[in-house]
């Protein structure tokens, strides 16, 4: 039997915080957010995508943006309905934030941090996750799934990192006029000191996916290549790219009938410190498995070398756009043929990309 909480009027209040909180995180995840950007009490989601470098400035220091989020849990919940519970001066103890864009109904991956008053990061090896449905018009929420998220580490070393769990939500709930319904995550973690800890998010849950579904074709993007002159620079904005990493085209891998890892990054722009590393992880796994598998980076910014002020004077690659990425870094698992295995958002410790990899290669065994 499922359980219930009556909660609905706090969760519909939740939304514009958890579109606030997703638009910095956006804005984190790319490195820029624009000049003319002011962070009021409620924000929608925007996509940082849409703007162009010239019109950006780099992205505030982290703390910095922490210390909005927390002024916007305070500002956004302090307009609650009547009657619902009075917020403490300062917003929640412990908040929850969601790393992921792009939820969609069917099994995700969904990862969030856990930050408390003072803006610091809580880490604890791992917590429970209720994923809890508001049917439109209804006052309680039903209780559908409860799971175990583990905490998984973001270089560089230290207490930085998400919670990650596989969520599998059965209906869309956006909590939007045109879609009512809602979704939101409660989350119990115990701290060191043995001390419970609780948060909750909304989680706005689309009947599709803006990037490729689970099952779905890759699309077939044309992307850069090696060129002529062997200069590296005019496609990667890695500070050493591997030139294996750049061989093939997305739509020459695919016809090659293997699996294909392909991530999407900006390293030398990416202020979440996350890309580089990430293409690190890539290139580890086509050392050891390049006879079995390709593997392709796909640099966002086009002509990364052109730089003016320390900033990227292009626009986004064409695969962005075609890929439906809103965030970077994004790595997708494509298997042999070629439909999308598996997807992550976000820096994906390599342990986890390698038993998913390891799937795709046993599923295209002879």
């Amino acid at each position: 039997m499922t359980s219930r909480i009556s909660d609905s009027s706090r969760a519909q209040n939740d939304i514009p915080r958890v579109k606030a909180i997703r638009a910095i995180y956006n804005a984190i995840a790319l490195g820029q957010i624009p000049n003319s950007t002011v962070i009021p009490a409620k924000v929608g989601i925007h996509n940082p995508m849409n703007y162009t470098t010239k019109n950006a400035r780099p992205l505030i220091p982290l703390p910095l943006l922490l210390t909005a989020v927390i002024v916007l849990l305070a500002a956004c919940t302090q307009s609650a309905a009547p009657g619902s519970e009075p917020v403490q001066l300062g917003g929640p103890a412990v908040s929850a934030i969601l790393v992921n864009s792009d939820l969609a109904v069917g099994p995700n991956r969904v990862a969030f941090g856990l930050v408390d008053r003072d803006n610091m990061p809580i880490r604890t090896p791992q917590a429970q996750v209720e994923t809890v449905f508001f049917p439109p018009g209804v006052d309680q929420g039903e209780v559908v799934e409860t799971v175990t998220a583990e905490f998984r580490e973001w270089p560089p070393p230290g207490s930085r990192g998400v919670y990650v769990a596989t969520l599998n939500f059965d209906r869309p709930g956006e909590g939007t006029q045109a879609v009512p319904a809602l979704w939101g995550l409660q989350i119990t973690a115990t701290d060191a000191d043995g001390n419970e800890i609780t948060a909750k998010t909304v989680a706005p849950v689309s009947a599709e996916s803006s990037t490729p579904g689970i099952g779905q074709p890759a699309p077939r993007s044309v992307t850069p290549t090696v060129p002529a002159n062997g200069d590296l620079s005019t496609i990667s904005s890695a500070a050493d790219p591997d030139p294996d990493l750049y061989r093939l085209s997305v739509h020459e891998a695919l016809d090659e009938n293997k699996p294909l890892v392909v991530t999407f990054s900006t390293p030398a722009f990416c202020v979440s410190a996350t890309c580089g590393p990430q293409l690190d992880v890539i290139a580890r796994l086509k050392d050891k498995y390049r006879d079995r598998a390709n593997f392709i980076h796909v640099e966002v910014v086009q002509d990364p070398h052109l730089v003016k002020d320390g900033r990227p004077e292009s626009r986004w690659v064409p695969a962005v756009a075609e890929w439906g990425m809103e965030t970077e870094p994004w790595t997708f698992i494509v298997d042999h043929q070629g439909l999308v295995q598996v997807k992550f958002e976000q820096f994906t410790p390599i342990e986890d990309i390698e038993a998913e990899l390891v799937n795709a290669l046993n599923a295209a065994a002879p």
